[in-house]
């Protein structure tokens, strides 16, 4: 009786398992040799900015990116590796933190910002495509926030999280405050015009009084936070005191109102946030060498950040590289 022939599926595994691990072998070592050689690439870019910044002194790059696309956001566990960060690069003349995120943790932006001034005596902040929220209060804390063409901040309303079909939503802890002033103001016009305001009632009697009552001490840490800032450092040379207070208050008007931006993610471009916040921004333009750097260098990490399954925020100097994954709850 003829033997039966073995099926095409599993002869060549059977019999080809070397071949297989060289197959294997090679693809895992080309993998790392990109890696590599885009972290290269990465690094002499860091390199040229810093001698573009200050050519007698003495300057440093620290980057922190994150994956907007996976929701990473700013938070207590990025400390520990920007403080790492930090302790590679040693302290500088200026420090110059270049930063991609949604935003986060307010408290959090705060310690990033005194982690960053202990390291260095002039702190700038470059914003390669978008820093919103607690990323925009860290570009307050800063002496100076370098900009191009497509670079933004945004509003400085603390965000919430909610969950809408069991996913994470976030929400501007002003709007809360809001939709509740809008309850009571339709309830007293109610009761005006001799209206039945029972409906109105159960709309007030279903918020949450604790919750709202916290929306508004994160939206009022957010605004000290940055009165703060811009007080010590970007408007610290404006005088007369009046004067100096007068400018903190347009900034916080501009940037924590909900009512004049809308929506948390509403563009506030540099030419604004120069011109109408008088906020101490230089301007790059498109074909500025430093502002080429930047860019490469932003466009880099971000392939990065995108390629890499599960990556969820970059924390780079020139010595050191530290990625975070994404926590999956």
């Amino acid at each position: 009786m003829a033997k039966e022939p073995e099926p095409e599926d599993i002869r060549p595994y059977q019999k080809g398992t070397d071949t297989i691990k060289q197959q294997v072998l090679s693809s895992v070592l080309s993998e790392h040799d990109l890696f590599l050689a885009q972290r290269e690439k990465r690094i002499e870019l860091l390199r040229k900015m810093e001698e573009l910044s200050t050519p007698a002194g003495r300057a440093g790059y620290l980057a922190f990116l994150s994956s907007e696309a996976m929701g990473a956001s700013i938070g207590s566990d990025d400390i520990p590796a920007i403080g790492d960060a930090l302790l590679s690069l040693g302290e500088v003349d200026e420090l110059n933190l270049i930063i991609n995120s949604p935003g986060g943790d307010g408290t959090v932006a705060e310690k990033i910002i005194e982690l960053c001034r202990a390291y260095c005596k002039t702190f700038r902040v470059a914003v390669p495509n978008r820093a919103k929220s607690a990323a925009t209060i860290i570009c307050l804390g800063a002496d100076e926030i370098v900009m191009g063409y497509c670079s933004e901040i945004g509003p400085i309303d603390a965000q919430v999280a909610i969950l809408v079909g069991g996913i994470p939503h976030f929400i501007s802890a002003q709007s809360f405050i809001d939709a509740r002033s809008g309850l009571e103001a339709r309830f007293k016009e109610a009761v005006k015009k001799n209206e039945d305001p029972r409906a109105i009632l159960q709309q007030i009697a279903g918020l949450q009084v604790p919750f709202i009552d916290h929306c508004e001490k994160l939206m009022e840490f957010s605004r000290e936070v940055a009165r703060k800032y811009l007080s010590d450092y970007m408007f610290r040379n404006i005088k007369p005191i009046k004067k100096k207070q007068a400018a903190i208050e347009g900034v916080l008007e501009g940037l924590s109102s909900v009512g004049r931006f809308k929506v948390h993610g509403r563009m506030i471009d540099g030419n604004a946030a120069k011109t109408k916040l008088n906020l101490n921004v230089r301007l790059l333009g498109k074909d500025d060498p430093l502002w080429k750097c930047l860019w490469e260098y932003y466009v880099r990490a971000d392939v990065q950040l995108s390629r890499t399954v599960g990556l969820a925020k970059i924390i780079e100097t020139r010595n050191e590289i530290l990625m975070r994954s994404l926590r999956l709850q």
